[in-house]
């Protein structure tokens, strides 16, 4: 007879931990073996250091201070759901939490991770306001997602003749749109039926049930507070075209065969992609479509595409770090009493 400490007990709970653990391992094995792709070629890498040499660094600057807009707006939107939520926090203190998340984001694996941290500390420090934390953080999501699907919808169907210029990435964007106008489409379809009060009258065996009454939560919320999550929504377009606009300056001080329009026109679908949990922070991922998707719709030689990947991301890192040395305070505030 087993006993409380029998392995068969433990078992269970241990499935999602090793699932987890399994799940880390394949995303290392993914992103070594892209980045060993993609550098293991010696053309390649030539191309890369011609780049490198010939590059006009002044375009970084504008880099750096675009990815600096983009932040400035994730804060202002982040401020503004907290109020929203009847959470009042100085703009001092959500900027400290704000740069906490993206550290964590940027050297954690997952795109979660730094979310979760911030959450954390906001609780740790309004601890009456637990469940206000976590809805802020779910709404700054569920806008961004919102507006990333209207826009990727936007550039497959306003630029569809584009794309098609490559057999295999004009299919890949019609999966895409497909795929953007499902979930435009279960958007739409639960907003309405909170809008109507109609989730709770749902059967209980009806499909993705569970999601649609945690949706319903989110758009409630937004629907009694209609001026701020209008604002919300309306921050994370310059917030995302800031973001795009970064890695396009990137691309000129590299080539000049990349407009705005194009690389906005592909962001959406690297963002969609390079977010899915196949590697570790889209790393390999996030830097073979770039290198595709440049090389096949601009002309981009490949290598050059690759570069305009790995600085872009460098220069988010960076614009991380300031979180690292917020977290280090924390610490040293807490222990060094």
């Amino acid at each position: 007879m087993g006993t409380p400490n029998d392995s068969s007990t433990r078992a269970p709970a241990d499935i999602p931990r090793l699932g987890q653990h399994l799940l880390t391992v394949v995303q290392v094995l993914i992103t070594v073996g892209l980045l060993w792709w993609l550098f293991h070629d010696p053309h390649r890498r030539a191309t890369i250091w011609s780049a490198i040499q010939t590059a006009d660094w002044r375009w970084l600057i504008a880099a750096m201070a675009s990815a600096g807009l983009c932040e400035f707006f994730g804060i202002l939107r982040w401020q503004l759901f907290l109020k929203m939520l009847h959470l009042r926090v100085r703009l001092t203190e959500v900027t400290r939490l704000f740069f906490i998340g993206a550290f964590f984001n940027q050297f954690l694996p997952g795109t979660t991770g730094g979310d979760v941290v911030r959450v954390i500390f906001l609780m740790r420090d309004h601890p009456e306001h637990r469940t206000a934390g976590f809805l802020s953080v779910a709404i700054d999501r569920l806008l961004a997602v919102l507006v990333l699907v209207a826009m990727g919808l936007g550039f497959a169907w306003s630029r569809s003749s584009w794309f098609a210029s490559s057999f295999a990435i004009g299919n890949t964007m019609k999966v895409f749109a497909i795929v953007l106008f499902v979930i435009g489409i279960g958007l739409i379809a639960s907003f309405l039926l909170t809008s109507r009060h109609l989730v709770g009258r749902l059967p209980a065996r009806f499909p993705m049930r569970e999601q649609i009454v945690k949706l319903s939560t989110l758009w409630q919320l937004c629907i009694e507070n209609r001026r701020e999550a209008l604002l919300g929504a309306a921050y994370t377009v310059p917030m995302l075209l800031a973001y795009f606009a970064a890695f396009y300056f990137v691309a000129l001080a590299f080539t000049a065969k990349v407009t705005f329009l194009d690389m906005t026109s592909i962001m959406p679908l690297v963002t969609a992609i390079s977010s899915l949990p196949i590697s570790l922070n889209g790393i390999g991922v996030r830097e073979a479509l770039f290198e595709q998707l440049l090389f096949e719709l601009c002309g981009v030689p490949q290598g050059t595409g690759l570069l305009i990947s790995i600085t872009g991301m460098f220069i988010y890192m960076i614009w991380g770090l300031p979180g690292g040395l917020f977290y280090l305070e924390r610490i040293r505030r807490k222990y060094g009493k």
